[in-house]
């Protein structure tokens, strides 16, 4: 081959538009997603790409900070002498984006932060800003959450995160539903007994109450709507109350008189997806 058919790349075909696309700048949720799982954007439609994240989520191969504030990065585009006809030569670009979260400054969302900072080689970034997600996929990147306390007693405490990698390229925007992907996975609990639904349960003569449990994903999500574990996580002296993890299965077992309430909760796996749901019981004729 003769050194003289090498030619420059093709640069493609540059859109014109009669009006200015409307991308709103504000970052409402960023994502973290395991290289492992093999997730690649393909022009998925906005719900789609919706329920492909959400289904991240859930299984554990992926961790989403929903309602964040933050703005797109500016890339620093590194340039070295140019060659020919060129002044400079651009080189790659230093991205870094930086928003603030609101859970980050509770111990476990700390400790969370703590543990990617050195695991942050394994995951996939994606950003999201209004009825777009942003693909800076294929990249390395760097994560660093330091919770910020003011000394303004108006203000709240946070966490400032900032991501940083490094590459030749923008990440490029997809449409993505935001709106309901913003409202996050949460469980719904209900009851197998129709009775129950109304979670105000009254028990005559310290009778034993057996219910069992379900939970159903708020969004509807193939495989992982029955992957789900509940306990008990508050109470009083009322009565015992001890539940199934698996089966669901809750058995109340009253020992005086009085109102008693108590808070089921299920999550999922990971125990990252979390739905709570408070229980009432009024218990007489105990005596």
């Amino acid at each position: 081959m003769s050194i003289y058919s090498i030619s420059c790349p093709d640069v493609g075909c540059y859109t014109n538009f009669q009006c200015d696309p409307e991308f709103l700048n504000k970052v409402v949720a960023v994502a973290f997603i395991k290289k492992t799982a093999g997730f690649t954007i393909t022009d998925q439609s906005a719900s789609v790409l919706k329920t492909d994240f959400l289904e991240l989520f859930a299984s554990g191969d992926g961790y989403i900070v929903f309602n964040t504030s933050g703005e797109k990065p500016k890339p620093d585009t590194a340039t070295t002498a140019g060659r020919g006809m060129q002044t400079t030569k651009a080189l790659a670009k230093t991205h870094t984006l930086n928003y603030t979260d609101m859970q980050g400054i509770i111990k476990e969302n700390i400790l969370w932060y703590n543990n990617i900072l050195s695991a942050s080689q394994n995951y996939d970034f994606y950003y999201f800003t209004p009825s777009r997600v942003w693909d800076a996929s294929g990249n390395y990147v760097t994560i660093i959450g330091d919770p910020v306390i003011g000394a303004d007693l108006n203000t709240y405490q946070m966490a400032e995160v900032s991501v940083t990698w490094v590459s030749k390229a923008n990440p490029l925007p997809f449409a993505m539903d935001t709106d309901t992907f913003l409202e996050g996975l949460y469980w719904i609990i209900g009851s197998t007994t129709p009775a129950d639904e109304t979670w105000n349960w009254v028990l005559d003569s310290c009778s034993v109450k057996t219910s069992t449990i379900t939970a159903d994903l708020n969004v509807n999500i193939a495989g992982v709507t029955e992957t789900f574990s509940v306990s008990v996580i508050s109470g009083d002296t009322l009565g015992d109350v001890t539940i199934d993890a698996v089966s669901g299965v809750l058995t109340l077992t009253p020992a005086n008189d009085g109102t008693m309430v108590f808070v089921i909760q299920a999550t999922n796996v990971t125990g990252c997806v979390i739905g709570q749901q408070e229980v009432t019981a009024v218990i007489s004729n105990c005596d």
